[in-house]
């Protein structure tokens, strides 16, 4: 067994397919079918079930990929770790949904760039559920999102960072006793339900029994937001403190939720990786910037 029948093998799983790895590798289908005929040789058992059109990854070959790829981190991340200690450097890819994206993250970043001018940041933008499978396939380091609705596996950790309570956001000047009230006189901007923030609004509104009159389904606060100042409804959305602030001089604002909803916002990430060192500076800044 080598590194490169380990990169292959990922590659598959990451591809779907034996033809698609090898256009990516830059080798023919054959020499694919050939590396993992030795790695099934050296396991002593079948890793792909092949009764169908294209292999398919059977249990032992998720868990050999699943291995392959931590074992091809800790290669990886060998030399970063040999490297002086006061040298911060090198390629972070972060995974970063919208609201972080154009919340806390910016100035993070520019401060960081200042103090580590070696340090290249790529981000990648998404919900939540779709950048933990990024990171679970290693094709992040790492993910900014929402706490997930469920425990994240051993050898991962997710790590808070700030806390975001939800509120009802209707026009300037409205007023209202309690939030089922704003749900009768206005139209529902709908915070998507496939984003783990979407479902927590949504759950909220069918345990308090509230059926709101939906006009739309958007996946951005921001645009939410700027829906509302048109008056064109009302939105459940979470706010950070700065946006708190912000929102508090533009729109009416009444908690949601009893007790009132919230958020946590965090990091997703391999409990070893070789880039860890680069994660944690952005935690510590995020939290700082978030304080």
């Amino acid at each position: 067994m080598s590194l490169r029948n380990l990169q292959i093998l990922t590659a598959v799983a990451r591809k779907g397919s034996f033809a698609a790895a090898a256009e990516h590798l830059g080798l023919t289908q054959s020499a694919i079918s050939l590396q993992i005929k030795n790695l099934e040789e050296t396991f002593g058992t079948q890793l792909f079930e092949r009764t169908g059109r294209s292999p398919r990854l059977n249990a032992n070959g998720r868990l050999v990929v699943e291995r392959a790829v931590e074992i091809m981190a800790i290669y990886d991340g060998i030399k970063e770790e040999l490297a002086p200690s006061t040298t911060i450097g090198g390629v972070l890819t972060l995974g970063v949904v919208p609201t972080v994206l154009t919340g806390p993250l910016p100035p993070v970043l520019g401060r960081l760039r200042r103090r580590y001018p070696n340090l290249n940041v790529r981000l990648l933008s998404g919900l939540s559920a779709e950048l933990f499978t990024r990171v679970e396939d290693a094709q992040l380091d790492a993910a900014l999102t929402t706490e997930p609705p469920y425990a994240v596996p051993p050898q991962y950790e997710w790590l808070t960072y700030d806390r975001e309570p939800f509120f009802v956001v209707a026009p300037k000047g409205t007023e209202a006793s309690n939030p089922e009230e704003l749900f009768v006189r206005f139209p529902f901007i709908r915070f998507d339900r496939t984003a783990w923030a979407g479902a927590m609004v949504n759950g909220q509104l069918m345990a308090q029994g509230i059926h709101p009159r939906e006009v739309m389904e958007i996946d951005s606060l921001e645009a939410a937001l700027n829906l509302v100042k048109e008056g064109l409804g009302i939105a459940v959305v979470p706010l950070n403190r700065k946006r708190l602030k912000q929102a508090e001089k533009q729109f009416s604002l009444t908690p949601f939720g009893s007790p009132q909803l919230t958020r946590c916002m965090g990091i997703f990430q391999k409990r070893r990786h070789p880039r860890r060192p680069l994660t944690e500076l952005v935690l510590e800044e995020l939290r700082r910037q978030c304080d």
